[in-house]
């Protein structure tokens, strides 16, 4: 053989190795001693390998057999033209012996698999599925807002900022002497964030500490005792804006309900003439509290004397049918010698119907 034919030969064994490598037929024991056969230049028809392994071997032999006789024969062919024939034979004979494009697998998934995690979709908890998404989204197109497109984190926020700055924050002024001033003191352009943004009031912090009598928050029940409202003029958003937060009693008890003081003292005022006739009310509601309790009080005591009464008839009646109860008046103690436990024995006697009794004293 000449050195090119050598190799040519050389070169088809290492192609043919990395075939074997890459269908994973070959164990790492085999590829070894290939490889070192290889190095050494031994053949190779002595290992004992799989049947595709030496029908890949057979081939590469028949391909440099086939392409030393064509060099014999054409010595002007060059040898690219000569690969691309052997590749091009060699695909047609894998094709013929071959009828399927891939190899089947050796083992049924079915046999051995209850849950195949390659065919099974994140649908995220059924949180976020993605057949909801219109077809808009899936062909790359922005779609309008509100839509089913899954948004991430920051969009949503920006979209909140600019909802805000568009329903509910005017835009600055252009001069801060153009800037809205606080109500109470005219100087201060900040305002409290809870009464300015919950309450509409245009009153800075330190106003809001200075003044607790206007502005101060009361609870329902407040509202409820103090300036004698009711639950649905307290739910309706139209007179009175409100703040909640968190029980702090219990997060299972219902939240609680803040209201500012001056809306609700305006109200009250409205609603009971001003504030002599809130306190008007308020007597009135006392009076009617110390009569009620007065009522309950005297009912109770008709509740007792009826019930002694009935006691006291009950226990005449028992006389009539059975007599007085009979009283014991026993005598002077008299020594009456010593138990079994050599303890001493005092006797009585009842001078009216003659009872005896003994008392051992210990």
């Amino acid at each position: 053989m000449t050195p090119e034919q050598s190799a040519r030969l050389e070169a088809n064994r290492k192609r043919a190795l990395e075939r074997l490598k890459q269908r994973g037929i070959l164990k790492d024991e085999q590829i070894h001693k290939l490889e070192k056969r290889n190095a050494l230049g031994q053949p190779v028809a002595s290992e004992k390998l799989p049947e595709s392994a030496s029908e890949s071997s057979t081939k590469s032999k028949t391909i440099d057999i086939t392409h030393a006789e064509s060099n014999r024969e054409s010595p002007k062919v060059s040898g690219t033209e000569i690969d691309n024939a052997a590749n091009g034979s060699q695909k047609r004979e894998d094709s013929q012996r071959r009828p399927l494009e891939t190899i089947r697998p050796s083992i049924r998934t079915k046999d051995y698999i209850e849950y195949d995690f390659s065919t099974m979709r994140n649908l995220n908890g059924g949180y976020i599925n993605p057949e909801d998404r219109s077809s808009g989204y899936e062909n790359g197109e922005e779609e309008f807002m509100g839509s089913k497109k899954q948004k991430t984190l920051e969009d949503w926020k920006r979209e909140q900022r600019e909802r805000k700055y568009v329903y509910e924050n005017a835009p600055p002024p252009e001069h801060i002497s153009e800037a809205p001033k606080c109500i109470e003191c005219n100087i201060n352009i900040e305002m409290d964030p809870i009464l300015h943004d919950i309450f509409k009031l245009q009153v800075c912090k330190s106003c809001a500490k200075e003044h607790p009598e206007k502005y101060s928050l009361l609870t329902k029940t407040e509202c409820k005792e103090d300036y004698f409202l009711t639950d649905p003029e307290l739910a309706d958003p139209e007179l009175f804006h409100k703040l909640e937060k968190p029980n702090p009693h219990s997060g299972t008890f219902a939240r609680m309900q803040l209201f500012v003081r001056c809306e609700i003292e305006k109200f009250a005022f409205e609603k009971w003439g001003g504030e002599k006739g809130l306190d008007e009310e308020w007597q009135r509601r006392e009076s009617g509290k110390t009569q009620r309790r007065e009522k309950k009080y005297e009912k109770e005591m008709l509740k007792m004397r009826m019930k002694t009464r009935a006691q006291e008839y009950t226990t005449k009646l028992k006389e009539r049918k059975h007599g007085k109860t009979h009283i014991h008046n026993f005598s002077a103690p008299i020594e009456g010698g010593k138990s079994e436990n050599g303890y001493p024995v005092l006797r009585r006697r009842c001078i009216e119907c003659g009872l005896e009794t003994e008392e051992i004293s210990i």
